[in-house]
């Protein structure tokens, strides 16, 4: 699709972020003019598709609104997940008029979407839902299909299709997303052991009992509350009571605050995981996905499945199965 329009009107500006270009990305927005992009060389071919710069001229008048006036096309129609056909790359498109795409390798895209209308010297019109990056630059449009539709489709050079998930069920996690799930479980292994968090050998505290604790000097986890709110972010509050409650609040716990300050017990033995820096495999498990990981610990390789299920818009553990 090749987007015929002459725009003439000043669009409110965007203060949603967006990730930085890659070499490949920067190429193709420059040959497109004010393409802007922001995925991984990966999934450059086919996700950095907008032709916002083109030179044709047409004598047709543009357009732009939430909801252009003698349409019953609204961004409404696209709220929800879609996913990308030959990428898995997935869109998800808000009450608010925004919306995300995350690439299945890494990256995402924000921006949002209006309603353009192209009126042709006939009076007949067409109109499109056109997503507009964060510098309100024009990324690409779908021409708005028949009603009802659960597919929509750009003619930008490439082109892409994608489909609305209508099964009610997430989307599987992507290469980033499992990757972060095993950086937390190796995370919470690594307390256990007393590693983890950067700690001051020299400021050291002693309990009754002779455990003895060392400062942590690390700038992001300051108190036992940063390190479980970190934990909670890829853990369910089941599944990090039953599993690693006993970093917090037990009767020997490994993280102690003293003075309103995080100390991590010193006990330097070693762990369970040494996961393998690699694409996580993500398969279907009928009620959620498994994550599965390569681990080889002590040089024993095996596999580690990690149990995830989606909650307030994070992949979280459920479970983890040893030795698989």
């Amino acid at each position: 699709m090749k987007l015929k329009i002459a725009l003439t009107f000043m669009l409110a500006v965007c203060t949603l972020a967006s990730c930085g270009k890659t070499n490949s990305d920067q190429q193709n927005s420059d040959k497109k003019n004010n393409t802007a992009a922001t995925t991984t060389s990966e999934s450059t071919s086919t996700t950095v598709t907008a032709n916002a710069g083109s030179s044709e001229t047409t004598t047709a008048q543009a357009t732009s609104s939430d909801d252009v006036s003698g349409s019953d096309y609204s961004v409404s129609d696209l709220v929800g997940e879609w996913v990308q056909n030959d990428t898995g790359n997935i869109l998800t498109v808000n009450d608010d008029g925004s919306f995300s795409l995350k690439y299945i390798y890494g990256g995402t895209r924000f921006g949002t979407i209006k309603i353009d209308a192209e009126e042709h010297p006939d009076g007949s019109k067409t109109y499109w839902y056109s997503f507009y990056e964060p510098d309100n630059t024009l990324w690409t449009g779908f021409v708005c299909p028949e009603k009802p539709f659960n597919e929509i489709y750009s003619e930008d050079e490439g082109g892409m299709t994608f489909c609305r998930n209508i099964s009610g069920k997430d989307f599987p996690p992507n290469v980033p997303e499992a990757k972060d799930i095993r950086d937390t479980l190796a995370f919470a292994d690594r307390l256990m052991c007393g590693t983890g968090v950067n700690t001051d050998m020299n400021a050291e505290y002693k309990t009754d009992d002779g455990t003895v604790y060392h400062k942590s000097i690390d700038g992001y986890y300051k108190t036992t509350d940063d390190v479980r709110n970190y934990l909670r972010i890829h853990m369910t509050e089941q599944f990090l009571d039953n599993e690693y409650g006993f970093l917090f609040g037990t009767e020997h716990p490994k993280c102690i605050d003293v003075n309103g300050e995080l100390y991590i017990e010193y006990r330097p033995i070693g762990g369970r995981y040494s996961f393998e820096d690699e694409d996580p495999v993500v398969v279907d498990n009928g009620n959620g996905y498994s994550i599965k990981i390569k681990n080889n610990d002590y040089g024993a390789e095996d596999t580690v499945v990690v149990e995830v299920v989606k909650e307030d818009g994070k992949w979280k553990i459920t479970d983890v199965i040893d030795n698989f």
